[in-house]
């Protein structure tokens, strides 16, 4: 006899979070190379072992009280994340929780779902060459195999586990890090993945933006402005020093995509000479390359913005940094108005 299975109707999909907070007895002990080498956790940036641990402890409790605080209908997908919060979402969800049984490795994916997996994949290949017109290099292809393999995983144990969820109106939620790596790859990937109507949801406040000391410190000023093409635009404002003094920065991101999917630009016509692109840093672009900063060389008004698809794909976010003078209202009004494209090649 089947039993007939629950419905989730909210999903917390958990990509590698508080892995900082995870070492916070062992990372204060040790020099900056020895964090570096061993966790890849060293002083990129002066300050950030620092700033990190910080984030992520604030993050915990975030994050804590989600779990703790969760309906019956939720469930939690874990992939590689802290093992103090593995066990508390084991303990609060039951079997509503999922722990990703598979690698962050596509060759033992591949192993593990067999060739029927691994024909569908090549599939997927050859659908992406013959809708964007260019071979999809090796890192992107292996990051779409890995979140198609999570995703095929997760669902299935969900299944042997009693539950369910709708693609077409459930919930997903993202949090975990980082903002620009594995929190935006992987979420982006398996919503395409699982097949999802809407995208799954990335939350700024829930992540931990660990490569760029300009959004470690920047505050939420608008979080998934819906754009055509499922794509989501952000707005921050970074904090009052140098180099950035409080000026608002946005990003456009791909909401869910596949290698299939075209990739994206958006142009934006801002006011005349308001906006310039920055880098994770805050510095000007142009300045990262060495060249003159007069107003006229790195101020735009018309820019094209790429949508990013995170860090193991090549097509990144671009950042736009407003001019002080440029309101938060003409700032916003001007990325809204935005014209979706294709991105070439």
């Amino acid at each position: 006899m089947n039993v007939p299975l629950n419905k989730l109707r909210r999903i917390y999909l958990c990509t590698h979070a508080l892995s900082w907070a995870a070492q916070e007895t062992l990372l204060p002990g040790m020099d900056d190379a020895q964090r570096e080498a061993q966790f890849g956790m060293g002083d990129h940036w002066q300050g950030r072992c620092a700033a990190c641990l910080s984030r992520d402890l604030q993050l915990r409790e975030n994050h804590y009280n989600l779990i703790r605080n969760s309906r019956p209908d939720d469930g939690f997908f874990i992939i590689e994340s802290n093992q103090e919060l593995i066990d508390l979402a084991r303990q609060h969800f039951g079997s509503r929780c999922v722990v990703c049984s598979l690698d962050n490795d596509l060759e033992q994916n591949c192993r593990a779902l067999g060739p029927d997996f691994v024909a569908w994949l090549e599939e997927d290949r050859r659908v992406a060459v013959e809708n964007r017109g260019c071979e999809v290099s090796d890192t992107e292809f292996s990051a779409w195999g890995r979140s198609k393999a999570w995703a095929i995983d997760l669902a299935a144990q969900l299944g042997k586990q009693g539950y369910w969820f709708d693609s077409a109106d459930v919930e997903f939620l993202c949090l975990g890090e980082n903002w620009v790596g594995c929190g935006a790859t992987f979420p982006i990937h398996m919503g395409r993945a699982f097949g999802l109507a809407k995208p799954i949801e990335r939350r700024f406040d829930w992540m931990n933006p660990d490569w760029s000391p300009m959004l470690m410190d920047a505050e939420v000023v608008d979080q998934n402005l819906h754009m055509p093409e499922h794509i989501r635009l952000f707005i921050h404002q970074t904090a009052d020093r140098a180099p950035t003094y409080g000026r608002y920065v946005a990003q456009f991101w791909e909401g869910m995509r596949g290698i299939m999917d075209p990739p994206h630009v958006i142009e934006v016509d801002f006011p005349p000479a308001s906006v310039m692109e920055s880098d994770l840093t805050g510095w000007p672009t142009c300045r990262a390359r060495g060249l003159i900063e007069y107003p006229q060389q790195h101020f735009h008004g018309r820019m094209t913005m790429h949508v990013g698809c995170g860090a193991h794909t090549p097509h990144y976010s671009t950042v736009a940094m407003a001019d002080r003078s440029l309101s938060l209202e003409d700032f916003r009004t001007a990325l809204l108005a935005g014209k979706v494209a294709v991105k070439p090649g």
